[in-house]
């Protein structure tokens, strides 16, 4: 079949605002060891494939760059069409997912920290971190994946999970504030300004009030002092409330089949 990609985008709020920052915008930094995203699924063709490299785009902390890490990357498979349990609380240490040795299928580091191979230097509102089969420092590919047969959404596909770890303190906090209120289904524009926050959202990413766990909306476009949203704020946004991202993770995995 030769290569493919398949592109993940974690939601690490998943419901719960308080896993990345503090109700009174205070930052909520991830510590060593924490779980930085937990189980999210993306479906492969069906049978064995050799994942050769990972690319993934951290948002930084308030528009600048992210601190320094490394990441260990776990993935499992479904077993009898029950996905993995949870590990526990995103941006804290795993308390759960005992049966993890049944499900698990592979793992890998990428080595980023104190300007490591597996860290690009030059982005400027984030950090790209990269991981490939002549290694970063971390560990060698390519790493053998397999799911479980038919479990993918469509037919001729099968379902992997990943999650992964920090290994080092980072920061997703933004610092975009809005502007003025609005109240909940009121309009789909939230005026910022602080942090521009093109360096903070992306077209898709889910948008949340740094004191309220439901979702304000999904970006629509983007200004240099305003969030369009695709439908009016399902959420009210008071003056200077901080706007989070659910998404500030992007991934893309390479694979050869």
């Amino acid at each position: 079949m030769g290569y493919f990609t398949v592109k993940v985008t974690p939601d690490l709020v998943d419901g719960t605002v308080a896993k990345i920052i503090q109700s009174d915008k205070t930052d909520l930094p991830f510590g060593a060891e924490d779980i930085l995203f937990d189980w999210t699924a993306f479906d492969v063709p069906k049978g064995t494939c050799a994942l050769h490299s990972i690319t993934m785009y951290m948002m930084g902390e308030d528009g600048a760059t992210q601190t320094d890490a490394d990441f260990w990357f776990v993935f499992a498979k479904s077993i009898d069409g029950t996905a993995p349990s949870t590990l526990g609380v995103v941006n804290a240490a795993q308390t759960a997912c005992f049966d993890l040795p049944k499900f698990l299928i592979g793992s890998l580091k990428v080595e980023a920290s104190q300007g490591g191979s597996g860290q690009l230097k030059g982005p400027a509102f984030g950090n790209i971190v990269h991981w490939g089969m002549a290694g970063s420092g971390g560990d060698m590919g390519p790493v053998i994946l397999e799911g479980e047969p038919e479990s993918g959404t469509n037919v001729g596909y099968d379902k992997i999970y990943v999650a992964a770890f920090t290994g080092a303190n980072i920061d997703f906090s933004t610092g975009v504030l809005s502007t003025g209120a609005v109240s909940a289904e009121a309009s789909a524009t939230i005026a910022v300004d602080t942090v521009d926050p093109r360096k903070c959202f992306q077209v898709g990413d889910t948008v949340y009030v740094h004191d309220v766990d439901t979702a304000a909306g999904t970006v629509a476009s983007l200004g240099s002092g305003s969030i369009v949203l695709n439908a009016v704020t399902a959420a009210a946004v008071a003056n200077n409330d901080e706007l989070v991202n659910a998404n500030p993770i992007k991934i893309v995995f390479g694979f050869e089949k």
